[in-house]
């Protein structure tokens, strides 16, 4: 999911700005670096504005057991006294952090693929410390030939995290902690807050001081997130989508509406469990809709440049080939950036090596996965005392928010 600029800024507004006013940027405060073999040196790095450069940033592969470890990016905050600590993950899964850092809420832009930056204005480091984890093991710049068998493994693998960079940088302890991200960290993140919560309970004398979580556009309810049933209605209020054509959208309600009565349907598309009679309705859904429905295909631009082809994270774009070109340079500029060695010399990357936005990562994922998905503990979170925000973006079409209101109905459901 590619965050839209507005949705970021006003997230951020709502999250951390309520929890102290954001001072004018001091220069740099401490006496000494706590982490020097994790300081980047930004001068070093190419393209970057003045702003950029002034920005204090350590990376880094963080242990986290044995020879594993995790990649972290870490920008300080605009007020380098501030009390806040955003931890920041990308879904996917498989998919990095530094997407996040790069295009979405972090303090880096390009428009010439890559060869510049400049400071994003809305970024999240207005509002406190950030840190961009690649994770599972696999993802981005994490190497590990550990399997990740479920999500548990992965909330005992941040607490571990967690603490290594306290140790890494003490001064970090005390801070407010926020555990944020977007769409498949949608599973990610209620495991990990719940692991924090289940640490802090068993070490009272060394907690690890959890505020609250954010997720965007979250995925956390197979039952509902691709499910026709729950986007008929995003469908409906955005006509366009499938070409208006009122007969397809009468047939797919026909459709739907068996699909509420037909046993073993009330799980998503790809649950393993689904009957087979739910199977048959699903492919005559997919079989009569229009092909723009399908997101994939605009990013593609399987079909040519139809009108009717749209930009799946920003469906006001409707031209086939700006979606092809805004999302390709998009990924090809940090892409660009991360695999040039003086760029990898200076963010700690051992070695040469290849970076990819997304990867197939060693866990257990989508139907794989046999971790229980959040909705039937994301309530017992809330209660323990937990902060919980889910937003989302409403021009995005991939985890629309009729699946998050959807997913919600069905937690507060007795």
């Amino acid at each position: 999911m590619l965050i839209l600029r507005s949705t970021v800024a006003i997230v951020a507004a709502a999250l951390f700005t309520s929890f102290g006013s954001i001072a004018v940027a001091r220069p740099f405060e401490r006496a000494t670096d706590p982490a020097p073999q994790y300081r980047i040196d930004t001068t070093k790095l190419p393209g970057l504005d003045a702003e950029l450069v002034a920005l204090p940033q350590w990376s880094g592969n963080l242990p986290v057991g044995g020879s594993d470890t995790l990649f972290f990016w870490y920008t300080q905050a605009k007020d380098p006294m501030s009390n806040n600590l955003i931890f920041w993950h990308n879904g996917g899964p498989g998919c990095s952090s530094l997407e996040g850092l790069f295009e979405e809420n972090g303090p880096y832009r390009s428009n010439d693929g890559g060869r510049t930056w400049t400071m994003n204005p809305d970024s999240w480091h207005n509002n406190g410390h950030v840190v961009f984890i690649d994770q599972p093991f696999g993802t981005g710049f994490s190497k590990s030939s550990t399997t990740v068998p479920d999500e548990d493994f992965i909330g005992d693998t941040m607490v571990q995290f967690y603490l290594n960079f306290f140790n890494a940088f003490p001064e970090m302890k005390t801070k407010n902690i926020y555990i944020t991200g977007e769409s498949y960290a949608g599973r990610y993140i209620p495991y990990m807050a719940k692991h924090v919560l289940d640490y802090n309970a068993k070490n009272p004398a060394i907690t690890i001081n959890l505020k609250s979580i954010a997720i965007g556009n979250a995925y956390i309810d197979t039952s509902v997130n691709n499910d026709v049933v729950t986007y008929l209605p995003y469908l409906q209020k955005h006509p366009w989508l499938y070409g208006n054509s009122q007969s397809w959208f009468t047939s797919a309600q026909s459709i739907v509406a068996q699909m509420k009565t037909t046993s073993g349907c009330t799980t998503a598309q790809s649950d393993p469990t689904i009957s087979n009679a739910c199977k048959k309705l699903y492919s005559k859904f997919t079989s009569t809709q229009p092909s723009p429905v399908n997101y994939p295909l605009p990013i593609n631009c399987t079909y040519g440049n139809s009108p009717l082809y749209y930009d799946p994270y920003n469906i006001a774009e409707t031209s086939c080939e700006q979606t092809k070109i805004d999302l390709s340079m998009a990924q090809a500029s940090w892409e660009y950036f991360l695999n040039l060695p003086a760029v990898q010399a200076q963010i700690h990357i051992s070695g040469s090596q290849t970076y990819a936005s997304c990867v197939s990562v060693n866990s257990g994922i989508y139907r794989s996965d046999p971790s229980i998905v959040p909705k039937y503990f994301l309530g017992s979170l809330i209660d323990r005392g937990l902060n919980v925000t889910l937003y989302a973006g409403l021009l995005d079409a991939v985890v629309p928010y009729s699946l998050i209101e959807a997913a919600m109905d069905s937690l507060l459901r007795p």
